[in-house]
């Protein structure tokens, strides 16, 4: 069963329009089946039946007229009629045999009905050719004196419904599966409106001409993005206000710690603090920078050696052991921010 889950899943599209194209296409099948399967079995079968009992009634009404006036100018007579009242060329051949050979069975509806009109309306032995014309049907009908050769047009078997309705069918599918794709496809553009301006906005651009469209369920979910999107915008407002005001705050314990080392005298360490109040100082300002809009920090050209250096310099200070070990010199570009968090790691 999970095989078959997993090919199912592989051969359904997995698209919004292929899926939403495939719920209108599979039930649009089926009633094209169901209707083709009534038509073939109903309908057409109905229709070859009774053309060929009037086919095989026709006949019938000629081999009876025949026997009732058996003079040859009679006859004539009768098969003249039949073919201007009946569009039947009959001819008769006499002392003609039916060939003695295995009839082949009936195909199709045309001529099983066929097969049954003639056993029932004319109850002779018979042979039908439907193979050899194009345009016709060769009946033989074996008869006391003779042999009875009908050459029967198709028409008179086969209704043209047949083709108009597989005609009408297919094209009034086609044409509904036309105009479903064009919906389908206007429904399907708003969702990847939709869709694109959340990746968007993920990655901190901004929406340009975006407004909710398509269905009322596809303009009720943008409307919550929207709505989503400013909420978010608000908080990320206040939290950096919050922290430009937090870092402003700072300025203050730092010079205070700045004068205080410049009121001390020299002692041990005063370098280090010096540096630690420098990086305070730097990062805040940087930070400052970046609420007021101004952080468009430039990457610069750093020595990677000296700056592994210094971290580890700054591990010794703290009295962990480290080992650091330079040949030459690699430069690479690094924002100055990201130096100074190296710096104070």
């Amino acid at each position: 069963m999970t095989r078959v889950s997993r090919w199912l899943k592989r051969l359904l599209p997995q698209g919004l329009l292929g899926r939403s194209l495939l719920i209108i296409v599979i039930p649009l099948a089926v009633l094209q089946l169901v209707s083709a399967y009534i038509f073939y079995t109903s309908h057409w079968e109905t229709v070859a039946r009774r053309l060929a009992n009037g086919l095989a009634g026709d006949i019938g009404a000629v081999i009876d007229a025949s026997r009732a006036f058996p003079a040859p100018e009679q006859r004539g007579r009768i098969l003249h009629i039949a073919a201007n009242k009946m569009e039947l060329d009959i001819r008769f051949e006499e002392g003609g045999i039916l060939p003695n050979q295995p009839q082949r069975p009936p195909v199709g509806y045309m001529e099983v009905g066929l097969f049954d009109a003639m056993g029932e309306r004319v109850q002779r032995p018979f042979h039908v050719d439907a193979d050899s014309l194009e345009r016709e049907v060769t009946i033989r009908v074996q008869l006391s004196d003779g042999l009875l050769v009908v050459y029967a047009p198709r028409k008179r078997l086969f209704s043209s419904t047949t083709y108009v309705f597989t005609l009408w069918m297919v094209g009034t599918a086609m044409l509904l599966f036309g105009v479903a794709t064009v919906f389908m496809r206007n429904q399907v553009r708003s969702v990847r409106k939709l869709a694109a301006a959340a990746d968007s906005f993920g990655k901190g651009r901004d929406i340009v001409n975006f407004k909710p469209e398509g269905a009322s369920e596809v303009r009720q979910a943008a409307q919550a993005f929207l709505q989503m999107r400013d909420r978010l915008q608000r908080q990320i407002a206040q939290r950096t206000e919050m922290l430009a005001g937090v870092s402003h705050d700072l300025r203050t314990p730092l010079t205070r710690m700045k004068l205080q080392l410049a009121m001390m005298g020299e002692f041990e360490g005063r370098a280090d603090l010096e540096e630690d109040v420098a990086d305070m100082e730097r990062m805040v300002e940087g930070y400052l920078a970046f609420a007021r809009g101004e952080g468009n920090e430039r990457p610069l050209a750093t020595d990677l050696s000296q700056l592994a250096e210094d971290v580890a310099g700054r591990f010794r200070r703290e009295g962990r052991e480290i080992d650091f070990h330079g040949e030459g010199e690699v430069v690479l570009p690094l924002r100055p921010h990201a130096m100074s968090r190296a710096l104070t790691t």
